[in-house]
C-alpha cells in the first residue's frame, strides 16, 4: 500500500506539472495571432497588398492622360512605381509592428496611417530624382513637380485608409474565428476529462485492495495520459503518439469493464510527417464503448483501423450495435458526439475532413478521412 501511496503521489505531481505547463504558447503563435495589426510579413497579407496595388495602378493608367504612346507602358512605369510604395509601406509596417501594437489603439492607427503618407512623399521624392538621374528629365524641379506630389498624397489619403479598414477587418475577423475556434476545441476537450477523471478513480478505488498492482499500473496510465492532455499545446501531433494516448485510454478502460471489453488494433505504417488533430481517436473509441459496449451485458468487441491511403489518413472504428436504451439526464446522444467530432475536425481542415457513418451486419462502423497534411494549428 505504500508503493500505492508512492504511486498516488507521483500521478498528482505528474498532473501539476501538466497544469502548469498547459497555459504554454510559443511566442510565434503569440506574435501572428495577437495584436490590433495584421502582420505584414506574412505571404497572404503581401499578396493582398499586391494585389490592390495592381488595381489601383489599373484604375490611374484608364483615367489619366498618357505617359507614352503606348497605353501597356505606362501601365508598367505605373505599376513599378506603385508596387514600389506598396512593398516600402508593408515592409516598414512590419519591421515596426511589434512597436505598433504596444500603443493603444488609436494611436496605433494614426501612427501608421501618417508613416504610410510618409513613405509616399518619400518614394515619390526618391523617383522625380531617379528620372532625373537617368536623363529622362532636364531637373529634379520639372513644370509637374507640385502636381505630381499633390496627386500622389491625395491618392494615399484615400486609398490608404481604404485598405487599412479593410486588412483591419480581415485581421479583426480572422482573431475572432481562430479564438471561437479554440474555444470550441477547448470546450470539445474539456467535455472527455471529468467524467473519465471520475470513472478512472473509481476504478483505482476499487482496486486498490483486490488488486493493488493494477491500481499501480492504472495510476501510471492516468497520469501519463493526462499529462499528454494538459502539457500538450499543439493542436496536432503525431500519428503515433496520438495512437499511444488512444491505447492508454483503452488501457484505464479495460479495467473498468474487464472481460466485456476488447479492442482490436490494426496501425498502418505511416510518414513521420504526418500528424492528425490532439485528442481525435479517444473520443471516437470513448463514442464506441459508451454506445455500443456498455449497454451489452456481455460487452463487445471494438475493431480500431489507420492506414494511408491516398494522401490522406483513414480511421474506421466498429462496434457492436445493441439494443437502444434510455439515455441518462446529461447524457449526449450518440449521433450529437459524433457531430461535435467532425466539427471540430472541419474547424482544422475545413470540407476536406470527411466523418462518415453506417449501420454493417449489426456494427456500428465510423470512418474518418484526413488530409496528410498540418491543418489550422
Amino acid at each position: 500500500m505504500t508503493t500505492l501511496a508512492q504511486k498516488a503521489g507521483l500521478m498528482w505531481a505528474r498532473l501539476s506539472t501538466g497544469l502548469k505547463r498547459a497555459p504554454r504558447v510559443t511566442p510565434e503563435a503569440v506574435e501572428e495571432s495577437a495584436g490590433f495589426l495584421p502582420n505584414f510579413c506574412r505571404g497572404d497579407m503581401l499578396v493582398n497588398v499586391v494585389v490592390i496595388a495592381q488595381l489601383l495602378a489599373l484604375v490611374i493608367t484608364l483615367i489619366t492622360k498618357r505617359i507614352s504612346l503606348n497605353i501597356f507602358e505606362d501601365l508598367l512605369l505605373i505599376s513599378l512605381f506603385i508596387q514600389w510604395i506598396a512593398l516600402s509601406s508593408a515592409g516598414a509596417v512590419c519591421g515596426l509592428r511589434r512597436f505598433l501594437n504596444q500603443l493603444p489603439k488609436l494611436y496605433a492607427l494614426g501612427a501608421t496611417y501618417v508613416l504610410l503618407l510618409l513613405i509616399t512623399v518619400v518614394i515619390s521624392e526618391a523617383a522625380v530624382w531617379l528620372l532625373w538621374i537617368m536623363g529622362k528629365i532636364p531637373s529634379p524641379r520639372p513644370g509637374w513637380y507640385s502636381y505630381f506630389h499633390v496627386q500622389n498624397l491625395s491618392i494615399s489619403i484615400v486609398v490608404n485608409a481604404l485598405a487599412l479598414r479593410y486588412l483591419l477587418g480581415v485581421h479583426e475577423l480572422q482573431q475572432r474565428t481562430a479564438s471561437e475556434e479554440r474555444a470550441k476545441m477547448q470546450a470539445l476537450k474539456s467535455r472527455i476529462r471529468p467524467h473519465f477523471v471520475f470513472n478512472s478513480l473509481n476504478i483505482i478505488a476499487s482496486l486498490t485492495r483486490s488488486a493493488p498492482t493494477k491500481a499501480e499500473h492504472a495510476i501510471e496510465d492516468m497520469a501519463d495520459l493526462f499529462r499528454m492532455m494538459l502539457t500538450e499545446s499543439e493542436n496536432l501531433v503525431p500519428v503515433h503518439k496520438e495512437v499511444e494516448v488512444a491505447q492508454k485510454y483503452i488501457a484505464l478502460e479495460q479495467l473498468r469493464l474487464d472481460n466485456r471489453l476488447t479492442v482490436n488494433w490494426d496501425i498502418g505504417k505511416f510518414p513521420r510527417k504526418a500528424i492528425m488533430p490532439v485528442l481525435t481517436l479517444q473520443p471516437l473509441l470513448e463514442n464506441a464503448i459508451r454506445f455500443g459496449v456498455e449497454p451489452s451485458p456481455e460487452g463487445g468487441t471494438i475493431d480500431v483501423r489507420l492506414w494511408e491511403e491516398d494522401e490522406s489518413i483513414h480511421i474506421q472504428i466498429s462496434n457492436p450495435m445493441p439494443r437502444k436504451r434510455k439515455l441518462g439526464r446529461n447524457e449526449a446522444p450518440e449521433g450529437q458526439a459524433l457531430d461535435d467530432i467532425r466539427r471540430r475536425l472541419q474547424t482544422h481542415y475545413g470540407e476536406d475532413a470527411k466523418l462518415a457513418k453506417q449501420d454493417n451486419d449489426g456494427r456500428f462502423v465510423v470512418t474518418v478521412v484526413l488530409p496528410n497534411r498540418g491543418g489550422t494549428p
